[in-house]
């Protein structure tokens, strides 16, 4: 299987600083989207320190003998030690976090590892799906069905994280592993997309736009037409048949 890439990160149109990061290794089969909190800089620190560390972790582990979810947990493990520890010495960045969704693959498979509500999806056979569970309060709400989806749109509480990476000594990371179909088509994003773009447009929009890097500019643009509240990021990974 061959997989292709692209990325865009957008600061939108409310925040002055954009505290998204994203990695792509495509030697390692290995796509990340982080979104920082903390404020001032302290949340542009956090999704770079993971970035970084959850890179250099799986560098470190290719060609290791352990699954690819565990590879991925050791890496989430690793951006969480190095978020907490710096937070820790540094009284300036106290309370930083971000949130984390990241994808590895290889040979036919692929596992995902997610803290918080930044979110993966795959477009496959023209449906889409929400591979992931928002770590949040209105996610917490929407799971035991006391809100409906356009209520989580407009909820007061819409942004408190129940979990997030490197605000504690260690965090657990939703862990999923799934075989690949030619033409499967996944979406990396923060939530400064989905807060603005719904489900079934992304689907229809991605299935307009065979271009990778067109229809990374085109999600992100909607986000900022529809007033770009936060920072905007999207991941897209696109599997063919080698």
């Amino acid at each position: 299987m061959i997989l292709l890439d692209a990325a865009q990160s957008d600061v939108g149109r409310k925040r002055r600083v954009n505290e998204d990061r994203y990695a792509l290794a495509p030697d390692l089969g290995f796509y990340l989207v982080a979104d920082g909190m903390g404020g001032h800089t302290a949340g542009q620190v956090a999704s770079e320190l993971a970035a970084t560390a959850a890179l250099r972790s799986v560098r470190a582990l290719d060609g290791a003998g352990a699954s690819l979810a565990e590879k991925l947990r050791y890496a989430i493990a690793s951006a969480n030690r190095e978020v907490f520890t710096t937070a820790q010495r540094r009284p300036e960045l106290a309370g930083m976090g971000t949130t984390v969704v990241g994808l590895l693959a290889e040979a036919g498979r692929a596992a995902l590892a997610h803290v918080g509500d930044s979110r993966a999806y795959l477009l496959r056979g023209g449906r889409i799906r929400q591979l992931t569970h928002d770590h949040s309060l209105v996610g917490e709400l929407l799971r035991r069905k006391e809100i409906t989806e356009e209520d989580a749109r407009e909820h007061p509480h819409r942004h408190v994280l129940t979990r997030a990476l490197g605000v504690r000594r260690s965090v657990e990371p939703d862990l999923m592993e799934l075989g690949l179909e030619p033409d499967d088509l996944f979406v990396l994003c923060s939530d400064g997309l989905t807060t603005h773009v719904g489900d079934a447009e992304m689907a229809a929009l991605l299935e307009r736009e065979p271009d990778l890097h067109a229809a990374c500019g085109r999600l992100v643009d909607l986000a900022n037409e529809r007033g770009g509240d936060d920072n905007v990021t999207v991941v897209l990974i696109h599997c063919q048949k080698a």
